[in-house]
């Protein structure tokens, strides 16, 4: 529902400011009035904008201080409340006013979180469903916010090892970019007129293109970039594009281990929740982050509602390891599937970290002999001509 900013006067006569949830202009007024307010002004705010959206951080903190307030038996609207009235001033405000709207209004918190897709998706609000179900809402939120903080912990991560290898490759781009675009031109002139070797020739050559035809490549290589980005945004292309990467050996362990860890954490968040095996599979492969596992796991939920088990198909599946099938196997037989998901997860995250660091050590080395090779040549086209004085001599 729309937003509304007011400025109005109590019963007292005192001034008052807000914001207040309506259908439109006619229903924020008789909402106020039914709070004994007199209202002065009244402005229509724009919609939610991604900028106020809970993510991140924002939305672990979120959860865990509902849990918090909600495991000390503090009303749900009051809990909202106080939390409101500590996030004023914050772009997420509007959220968290609108969530305290819906809830006075009679709502169950599940439906008044999916009014906001972007900021709690649909696995947040199933699970806050299921709490609400089962009468363990703080239960459910705090295992929420630990499998929020662990994806977070996931992700950053994976950024923070990328970092240092991707400046280092923008760093040796911008390098042999002033050297071919202006070193080389630069020194050009001392070799004019005279009989160079066919290796000079042609670096001297690539750097008089790249520098003087600019105008044409540059355009057509972010036309490029633009198609491909449309491309692999789109289902078929996404696939296309994961299939081959999964074709690569240091990326294909990457990304397996990252999907298999963020799959077996939520799995045994939504377990641990209450949720049907069905429900947590069509739930979790949602978070793999990669459509080629995900139409795995969406194989293996046909087979199991026929009356497989989610052990024996992913044996048969070509991506995820065979230990994860083994582990959970044991689990099956066990009765602690949710135990072993946590197991599986926690084993996939400590092997992502290995990876990284492997990744890491592997990658710096390989942009400094790139690097040094492109620069080599550059240096080698120049003094090449030098060490040829009987070119000189002639002149």
């Amino acid at each position: 529902m729309p937003l509304f900013q007011y400025q109005a006067l109590d019963q007292l006569a005192k001034k008052r400011s807000g914001s207040i949830e309506a259908v439109d202009a006619k229903d924020a007024k008789l909402k106020l009035r039914d709070q004994g307010l007199m209202v002065s002004t009244l402005v229509a705010q724009a919609a939610v904008s991604s900028k106020q959206n809970l993510s991140g951080d924002i939305l672990v903190a979120f959860t865990a201080q509902l849990s918090q307030l909600i495991n000390a038996r503090v009303p749900l609207y009051q809990s909202l409340s106080a939390m409101e009235e500590q996030y004023r001033g914050e772009a997420y405000h509007r959220i968290i006013l609108s969530l305290c709207d819906q809830i006075k209004a009679g709502k169950q918190l599940s439906e008044a979180f999916a009014s906001f897709p972007e900021s709690f998706d649909s696995l947040y609000c199933s699970m806050i469903a299921a709490g609400e179900s089962a009468g363990a809402l703080d239960i459910v939120l705090e295992r929420l916010s630990q499998l929020l903080e662990k994806q977070n912990k996931l992700k950053r991560q994976m950024i923070t090892a990328l970092i240092y290898p991707g400046v280092l490759a923008v760093f040796s781009l911008v390098i042999i970019a002033l050297l071919v675009g202006f070193v080389v031109p630069s020194i050009e002139g001392i070799f004019a007129g005279k009989q160079l070797n066919s290796f000079t020739n042609i670096v001297l050559k690539v750097s008089g293109f790249l520098r003087n035809y600019w105008w044409v490549y540059f355009p057509i290589l972010v036309l490029a970039c633009f198609i491909g980005y449309k491309q692999f945004k789109s289902a078929q292309g996404k696939i296309w594009l994961e299939k081959n990467l999964l074709k690569v050996p240091i990326i294909k362990t990457l990304m397996v281990q990252a999907a298999v860890a963020r799959f077996s954490r939520t799995m045994a968040t939504l377990q641990a929740g209450g949720l049907t095996i069905i429900d947590s599979l069509r739930l979790a492969r949602k978070v793999i982050g990669n459509a080629v596992l995900e139409k795995e796991i969406e194989s293996a939920e046909h087979k199991i509602i026929e009356g497989s088990s989610l052990s024996s198909e992913l044996m048969h599946s070509r991506w995820f390891p065979k230990m994860v099938s083994r582990m959970l196997a044991v689990g099956e037989d066990s009765g602690s599937t949710t135990i072993m998901f946590n197991k599986i997860a926690d084993v996939y995250e400590q092997d992502i970290e290995k990876t990284l660091n492997r990744v890491m050590a592997l990658a710096q080395p390989i942009i400094l002999i790139v690097m040094g090779s492109v620069i080599g040549v550059v240096l080698l086209a120049i003094l090449l001509p030098m060490t040829d004085f009987s070119s000189f001599a002639a002149n």
